[in-house]
C-alpha cells in the first residue's frame, strides 16, 4: 500500500528548481577537494506525523568522479519502511500495516567540450507496486561558463496491484513522461539565477486500488468525522479519476553568496497548473552559514498552497443510491490545503569524513477534507560521507 508522505504528490511531478546548494559548495570548494575521485555515503531519514504514519528510510550510495569536468558514475540503494494507521487506512476498515519498498539506482555522466550528458535508471518494488524510471539530461554552456542551458526527459513505467492478491488477478499500468528545460545565468562572482519549465504527462491508472469513496444523499449537512457514519449510504464506490493528467510548472531561483558570513541565501518560487484545474504555489528560502572551516549550519522555510481538483468534493451527494458521480476521490492531496515547513541543518567535515544532521517540522492544514483537518510531521535525517584521498 503506497503512502504519500510529502505535501506534494510525487505523481504530479511538481518539480522545483534542481540547482542545489551542494553543487554551489562543490564549485567553490578548494582545488584539492575537487580532485577527490570517489565517495561513499550513508544516511537515514525518519518521518512521523500525528496521523499515525511512521517511516524509516536508510540509504547507501557510492560515486566516482572520473575527471575534473564532471564525468561520473554512481549507484545507490534504499529501503523505505512504512508503518501506518492513518485516518485514510482506518476509514477503509483496514488495520495498521507495515510494508517495505526497496529501490536501486544507477547513474552516469560524461563531460566534453563544455557539454555534460547524463543518464540514470531507477527500479523500486513493494508488495503492490513496481516502478521503472529513466532520466536523461543534456547540459551545455552557451558560449561562456556563465550561461548554461539544460534539457531533460524523465520517464517512469509503473505497475499497480493489490497487496495480498496475485498480479494476474489485478494489475494496472501508469506511464509518466516529464520534460524539462532550464537556463542558469551567473550575474557576477556572488550571484546566480535560474529559470525552469517542466511539462508532466501522466497516462494510465491514477487511482489507489484501496480507496473507496462514501456517498451521501442530497442536502446532507456539512459533516465531520464524528457524524460521518450517521449520513453515509451503505455502499461505497471505488475511486475514479481521469486517466490523463497534464501539468505545467515554472520555477525560478536566486542564489546569493554572502561574504560576511561565508555563506549563501537561496530563494525559490514555483507555480504549478494542470488540466484537473489544480494549481499550487511553492515559496522556499534557505540560508547557509560557514560557522567555522569545518562546520556549516543553515536554516530553511517553505510554504506550499494549492487549490483542489475540479472534481474534488468534500462529500459526494447523490439523488439516489443508484447514482454514482463519474469522477470521485477521497485523496486529500487533491483537496485544497496549505503547508508550512521549517528546518535546521548542520554539516561537519573532519578530514575524509563529513556528517550531516537535518531536522524539520511540517504543519499541514486541510481546508475541505472530511476525515482530517490538520497534520503535524517531524522529519529528521542523519548522514555520513567518506571521501578518501587519491
Amino acid at each position: 500500500m503506497r503512502v504519500q508522505l510529502s505535501s506534494t504528490r510525487v505523481g504530479a511531478s511538481r518539480v522545483t528548481a534542481a540547482l542545489s546548494l551542494a553543487a554551489l559548495a562543490c564549485a567553490s570548494a578548494a582545488p584539492a577537494a575537487a580532485q577527490q575521485r570517489w565517495e561513499a555515503s550513508a544516511n537515514t531519514l525518519v518521518y512521523a506525523d500525528t496521523d499515525n504514519v511512521q517511516a524509516v528510510t536508510p540509504r547507501l550510495a557510492v560515486g566516482a568522479r572520473l575527471d575534473p569536468e564532471g564525468s561520473r558514475v554512481g549507484a545507490r540503494a534504499l529501503v523505505d519502511v512504512v508503518s501506518a494507521a492513518s485516518v485514510d487506512v482506518v476509514s477503509h476498515a483496514t488495520n495498521r500495516f507495515l510494508e517495505a519498498r526497496t529501490e536501486i539506482g544507477l547513474d552516469a555522466a560524461a563531460a566534453f567540450d563544455g557539454h555534460l550528458a547524463s543518464l540514470a535508471y531507477r527500479f523500486s518494488i513493494e508488495p503492490d507496486y513496481e516502478s521503472h524510471g529513466i532520466d536523461a539530461r543534456w547540459q551545455s554552456r552557451l558560449g561562456t561558463p556563465d550561461s548554461v542551458l539544460a534539457v531533460g526527459y524523465g520517464g517512469t513505467f509503473d505497475t499497480v496491484s493489490r497487496s495480498g492478491a496475485s498480479w494476474d488477478a489485478f494489475s494496472a499500468q501508469l506511464m509518466t513522461h516529464r520534460g524539462e528545460v532550464s537556463l542558469t545565468q551567473t550575474l557576477g562572482p556572488e550571484t546566480l539565477i535560474r529559470g525552469v519549465y517542466t511539462l508532466t504527462v501522466q497516462d494510465g491508472y491514477l487511482e489507489k486500488p484501496y480507496r473507496y469513496v462514501p456517498l451521501f444523499m442530497g442536502d446532507t449537512p456539512r459533516l465531520t468525522l464524528d457524524t460521518f457514519d450517521a449520513y453515509r449510504l451503505p455502499s461505497r464506490v471505488p475511486e475514479n479519476v481521469p486517466d490523463l493528467r497534464v501539468g505545467h510548472a515554472i520555477g525560478a531561483r536566486w542564489l546569493q553568496y554572502l561574504e560576511p558570513i561565508r555563506g549563501s541565501l537561496r530563494v525559490d518560487y514555483q507555480l504549478y497548473l494542470d488540466d484537473w484545474a489544480l494549481s499550487s504555489h511553492i515559496a522556499h528560502a534557505a540560508l547557509r552559514v560557514q560557522a567555522t572551516d569545518a562546520l556549516e549550519v543553515g536554516g530553511y522555510a517553505r510554504l506550499y498552497v494549492q487549490t483542489g481538483a475540479s472534481f474534488w468534493q468534500r462529500t459526494y451527494q447523490v439523488a439516489s443510491a443508484n447514482e454514482v458521480p463519474r469522477y470521485r476521490t477521497l485523496d486529500r492531496d487533491l483537496s485544497p490545503y496549505w503547508s508550512v515547513t521549517g528546518g535546521l541543518r548542520g554539516r561537519l567535515r573532519e578530514g575524509e569524513w563529513a556528517g550531516v544532521l537535518d531536522a524539520s517540522l511540517m504543519y499541514t492544514h486541510y481546508d475541505d477534507f472530511l476525515l482530517l483537518d490538520e497534520r503535524l510531521a517531524i522529519v529528521t535525517q542523519i548522514g555520513l560521507t567518506w571521501t578518501p584521498p587519491l
